[in-house]
């Protein structure tokens, strides 16, 4: 039988749009902005629908050949960041998650863990040890000071308490090792988890710039995010020819700044479909304690 519609059905729906045009709206503007003129955009004549359609600043960076090499890089670090911070995090997280009769030093290396996500060396530490490490200007240095997450491995004990301890108590009788528990066991029923970590990492690692910025002179080896950020309309009149002016003179620092945005935004865009499914799962596993 179906329902009937109420002022309370209507009043709640009219909300809900209203609230998810205010969430859409800014990304809305900021792509109209990057296909805009930038006349009307400096204007501000630009609210709803783009004006003078112009693709000038996207043709900018993609004309780029540094955008390829970044782009590359950017590439790289999520696959190796993420598959060594998903491994990490999962070896440390599986033996935090026993009871304390079976593993006593969990206690104190839990409170290791603590007083590093409270306290840091900072900055200039940070930047001498990658130096003293040879670690400078390579890929290794926007990896490795991140490889253990220790925020998402708190979150993934929670996930592994979850899972009944009498399973792991059963298949030893039957005599697998730790190994095999945590990767025939825990791992499998784990994944919405899982996904959700991956995600996190994701995010994290395609949106970093300033490790970037900070341990990379060679532009050639900058993280995408590194090289948008450092993108800016520079126009120098003495070494550029009549064609390479008009083009950059239909840009602005604002119509490139919105062109930026997009093109961070393209591979989380494409990925988080396929995952979001596992992430309201994720999330709110290990959240209730019974």
């Amino acid at each position: 039988m179906k329902k009937k519609m109420t002022a309370g059905h209507v009043i709640i729906i009219a909300v809900l749009i209203l609230l998810a045009l205010i969430c859409l709206y800014p990304m809305w503007y900021t792509l109209i902005c990057s296909i805009s003129d930038r006349v009307h955009v400096e204007a501000g004549n630009v609210w709803l629908l783009p004006k003078g359609i112009n693709f000038a600043s996207y043709r900018r960076i993609l004309s780029d050949e540094l955008y390829f090499s970044s782009f590359l890089v950017s590439v790289k670090r999520v696959a190796v960041g993420c598959t060594l911070n998903l491994l990490l995090m999962i070896l440390t997280a599986y033996p935090l998650c026993l009871p304390q009769r079976k593993f006593p030093a969990a206690r104190f290396i839990k409170w290791f863990f603590m007083a590093n996500m409270l306290f840091s060396g900072g900055l200039i530490p940070s930047y001498v040890l990658m130096r003293q490490y040879g670690l400078f200007d390579s890929f290794w240095a926007m990896i490795l000071p991140g490889a253990v997450p220790l925020w998402n491995i708190v979150l993934m004990v929670n996930f592994f308490r979850n899972i009944p301890y009498e399973l792991n108590e059963s298949v030893t009788i039957d005599g697998a090792n730790p190994l095999q528990i945590l990767f025939r066991i825990y791992v499998p029923l784990s994944k919405p988890s899982l996904a959700c970590m991956f995600l996190f990492q994701f995010v994290g690692h395609w949106n970093s710039y300033f490790d970037g910025l900070m341990y990379i002179n060679d532009r050639m080896k900058q993280p995408l995010q590194t090289y948008i950020y450092q993108l800016n309309v520079q126009i120098d009149y003495a070494i550029m020819s009549t064609e390479d002016i008009i083009a950059l003179l239909q840009t602005s620092n604002k119509t490139l700044q919105a062109a930026k945005v997009f093109v961070a935004l393209i591979p989380i865009l494409c990925i988080y479909p396929f995952i979001q499914k596992y992430f309201t799962a994720g999330m709110t596993m290990g959240a209730v304690k019974g």
